[in-house]
């Protein structure tokens, strides 16, 4: 029997079908944990000229039922506070209490010259990015502490939580900011049994990647998936990551496996850098 069983998990971010949220709904949902998914509603048009495809929150969902796991939906914008409140409401009125929060969704935009970013897209970042991870951990912080007997927190970060990138400073600026988010949390929290942990990955292979593979190939002349064979030959095990290999991560990090770790970062990126 697995330690995630009959577990409260709340993700965010879960609606892109190559992403991470949604693979770790899946590897939940083997698990037998009790899933509250989160994502923008399909009639929701916050997402703009962000890159990636719309949320498609409800299909998720249907994946996870038809899987055999115990799911809700809530459609919400994480970066509207009154949102993220009902989001834990909701789960508290379905399942009685929250074990865990996967605070995963986040928005790329603003690519390219630092000069050439307007202060409403670098915002707009921020405000999904940062703020709407300090909203699930402020919420879900507050509800552990409520009923009790700790919990466990992941957040995720990037590989530009790591370092500086001249071509995505926003989004850099932005899961920096979540790293830091994670060891302030984790250290004002220990005391109630919360442990809270970020997990930065790599060049994923999802939809948010898809314009930097196409740019790649535009400027090596090649198709896409040469494209995208390329670029994972770079990276030592030699292969771009996976959402699966993220959600991987995700799993250990709030089961027992790391009962006496808190405030770190994993880098799961294949070894394309290592600290």
């Amino acid at each position: 029997m697995s330690d995630l069983e009959g577990k409260v998990v709340i993700i965010t971010g879960v609606g892109r079908p190559r992403g991470v949220g949604r693979a770790a709904a899946l590897r939940y949902a083997e698990k037998g944990a009790k899933l509250v998914l989160a994502d923008l509603g399909s009639s929701d048009n916050a997402i703009g000229d962000i890159e990636g495809t719309s949320p498609d929150l409800d299909r998720v969902a249907a994946e996870v039922a038809d899987a055999g796991g115990d799911a809700i939906a809530v459609a919400i914008d994480v970066s509207k506070e009154a949102d993220v409140k009902r989001l834990i409401e909701q789960a508290v009125d379905k399942y009685g209490r929250i074990d865990s929060m996967v605070a995963n969704a986040a928005i790329l935009a603003g690519k390219g010259d630092p000069l050439d970013i307007s202060l409403e897209t670098f915002m707009r970042i921020q405000e999904v990015n940062v703020a709407g991870v300090f909203l699930c951990l402020r919420e879900s912080v507050r509800q552990m502490r409520a009923q009790g007997g700790g919990g466990s927190i992941v957040t995720v970060g990037s590989r530009a939580s790591r370092r500086g990138d001249a071509n995505i400073a926003a989004y850099s600026a932005s899961k920096f900011s979540v790293l830091g988010l994670t060891q302030s949390f984790a250290m004002a929290y220990a005391k109630d049994g919360i442990r809270i942990n970020c997990v930065c990955p790599g060049a994923v292979d999802t939809e948010m990647y898809v314009r930097q593979t196409n740019d790649f190939a535009a400027r090596e002349g090649v198709d896409f998936e040469t494209a995208k064979k390329q670029m994972g030959d770079v990276i030592p095990l030699g292969r771009l990551t996976s959402g699966d290999d993220v959600a991987k991560a995700i799993i250990w990090f709030t089961s027992d496996e790391t009962s006496h770790v808190t405030g770190q970062a994993f880098n799961v990126n294949g070894g394309s850098w290592m600290n």
